[in-house]
């Protein structure tokens, strides 16, 4: 799914607009203390101007005063500037000034290189991208940037941020003038500024003015930072993007005009619809024609996201997708939703501001965050989520890329937001089995049984595909094995949960040894894999998902081996997570067994609570590096 090109400069969000008669001095003495604390750089100077001229035309102009105090501020000399179709950069000034105001160097459009734009996951996209280094004549220095951009079709328009990380701002400035007919939306977020609001003629006029908004620390785990940014959000009443007009006033609006793009009379043949008819000719129940067609889907289709134009938001024709095999997040969507229609399954394309710590859409707020796209299926009593572009989820399994979000069903009566499902520890599940044999000179050969589901079965599915060396890196790193003398992975199995199988060898297992005492890791599959270093937050901590772990190591000794006081059994609980780990002794087999079990029910840990969370996984840990100590007669 794409969005409106967003215009970065220093890697990040556009921020603001000209004004010439409010340009500060270049020198770096005259920037108040203040300003300096926790930062490295200051905004001196953060305008813009927006001037809509119709619901298919703006023009942006930007005037930014950056003054780099250090070189940890190094990323503002790279410039950014996104184009496409619709976007075009009609002008740009950059002047470089040393710490006295003086200035060292001038750039214009023509020293920029352009490229295409790759945002990481489309084969091909009409974006591009003019970039430009401009290296710093010494620190302090200063980044004077203006530039124009006209924009000739939209559905969205540009939101400023006021600061970055450990960035400070010593004028900002935003205006909006649009015609009356048309206005805008806006708010502001985490900050507390009131547009100055005109009207001359047929224009309104809107102004955001606010100085010495100090520095701010960003921390790191959690959610993105626009959540806790300083910014003023505009959005159009209309819009026109290639042609297609629309209106965004509210959330049904927009998904009304969505889902005319989707729409077909005649998706399938009647010969293909046969044929789909036919691969559910055994199927007795709903359930069971959804998860062939989902199978269907994933064994003979394959992503590929191409946008181009209206492309971004129009998904490719059904009879494109059947005939060559592959489609993006709207294609490969629709396609299924056309599936299931044949089948005499209704289904609906949801919009989806995607990735863990995105931002869900917001119900008072219709605008367009989203950037990708998945499916629906209402039922009786709960819906069933497909992700279209995975050729490994189970049905109704989405993770948390797409779950706790706020998703947009594209319906015959306009745009639904709903709720995405909520992460499930339950859904993301490990289960680990170890036997350990350890030989007389203190080797082992360890056998290692993994069953796991949701995301948990991730790591393991990459690490199959690693060459051996890049297997024991990996398994040292994130799991923090013992790094083994040899190491063999393989997968076991898909359903109804993935089946990893490992074996590592060692010559010495054990730590060290004194005398006749052997010093072994007592924890052969670590469960307490996170190292969180900070024990005080003010913002929301952010886990990947919320799982459970078990695991069952079993110690086979070699003859005239025996444990020496065994680690007592230990038992943790915070109001987020619990641990067990029981350890017993068989004289008669001679062997140690040890059961360790790991829950973290919730993924998103509050500030307050974060602390408590910090110790519970550090005691873990440390409980996970004792010994068994093995004496030998």
């Amino acid at each position: 799914m794409r969005q409106a090109i967003t215009f970065i400069f220093c890697c990040f969000i556009v921020r603001s607009v000209q004004g010439q008669q409010s340009t500060p001095s270049f020198a770096t003495t005259p920037i108040p203390e203040e300003l300096k604390k926790d930062a490295d750089v200051v905004y001196r100077l953060d305008e813009g101007i927006l001037n809509i001229a119709s619901a298919s035309e703006y023009t942006l102009k930007v005037h930014q005063v950056v003054t780099l105090l250090n070189a940890e501020g190094a990323q503002f000399l790279h410039h950014r500037l996104g184009t496409d179709k619709f976007y075009k950069v009609e002008d740009v000034t950059i002047n470089m000034y040393d710490a006295l105001g003086l200035l060292r160097k001038t750039y214009g459009k023509k020293d920029f290189e352009t490229e295409a734009a790759f945002d990481g996951f489309s084969l091909v996209t009409d974006d591009k991208v003019m970039k430009l280094y401009t290296p710093a004549p010494t620190y302090p220095c200063t980044v004077d940037v203006q530039y124009t951009i006209h924009a000739t079709g939209y559905i969205e328009l540009p939101n400023w941020f006021i600061n970055y990380h450990r960035s400070s701002t010593e004028r900002f400035r935003y205006e909006v003038n649009v015609p009356s007919a048309l206005d805008i939306r806006h708010r502001t977020l985490n900050m507390a500024i009131t547009p100055q609001v005109s009207e001359t003629g047929n224009q309104k006029h809107y102004m955001w003015e606010t100085k010495n908004v100090m520095a701010k620390w960003l921390e790191s785990d959690g959610y993105e930072t626009a959540r806790y940014l300083p910014q003023v959000e505009v959005a159009p009443n209309e819009f026109s993007y290639d042609g297609f007009k629309g209106s965004f006033r509210t959330w049904q609006d927009f998904g009304a005009w969505t889902f005319q793009l989707y729409e077909e009379k005649t998706p399938f043949s009647e010969q293909r619809q046969a044929e789909i008819k036919d691969l559910l000719s055994g199927a007795t129940s709903r359930d069971e024609k959804i998860r062939i067609l989902y199978r269907y889907l994933q064994q003979n289709m394959r992503y590929v996201s191409i946008q181009l134009g209206i492309g971004g938001f129009r998904p490719f024709p059904v009879k494109f997708v059947d005939e060559k095999k592959y489609g993006d997040c709207k294609a490969l969507t629709n396609y299924m939703r056309c599936l299931l229609r044949v089948a005499g399954i209704k289904a609906y394309p949801a919009l989806i501001n995607a990735g863990a710590n995105k931002i869900p859409a917001d119900p008072q707020f219709p605008s367009d965050p989203f950037n990708h796209v998945i499916l629906c299926i209402p039922g009786e009593k709960d819906s069933t989520w497909l992700e279209c572009t995975s050729t490994t989820s189970l049905t109704g399994e989405l993770g948390p890329f797409t779950e706790n979000k706020k998703a947009l069903l594209l319906t015959e009566n306009g745009g639904v937001l709903v709720n995405t499902p909520k992460s499930d520890y339950h859904a993301n599940r490990l289960l680990t089995k170890n036997t350990v044999t350890l030989d007389a000179e203190g080797g082992a050969v360890i056998q290692n049984r993994l069953e796991s589901s949701g995301e948990t079965t991730s790591f393991y599915k990459y690490i199959v595909q690693l060459d051996t060396d890049a297997q024991k890196e990996q398994l040292v790193k994130t799991l923090h094995y013992k790094e083994p003398d040899e190491l063999a992975v393989s997968a076991q199995g898909e359903t109804p949960a993935a089946a990893f199988a490992l074996q590592r060898s060692y010559s010495k297992l054990y730590d060290f040894k004194s005398g006749n005492k052997y010093f072994f890791p007592l924890c052969i599959q670590p469960l307490a894999i996170e190292r969180l270093l900070s024990a005080k937050r003010e913002t929301d901590f952010l886990f990947s998902y919320p799982y459970e772990k078990r695991d069952t190591t079993v110690f086979l000794l070699p003859p005239g081996f025996s444990p020496d006081m065994l680690p007592a059994d230990k038992e943790l609980q915070t109001s987020y997570s619990q641990y067990r780990r029981s350890i017993r002794f068989d004289k008669t087999t001679n062997q140690v067994t040890v059961v360790s079990w790991l829950l973290l029910s919730q993924h998103v840990v509050k500030p307050l609570e974060y602390a408590g969370v910090v110790q519970f996984f550090k005691t873990v840990a440390t409980l996970e590096e004792e010994n068994l100590v093995l004496v030998k007669q």
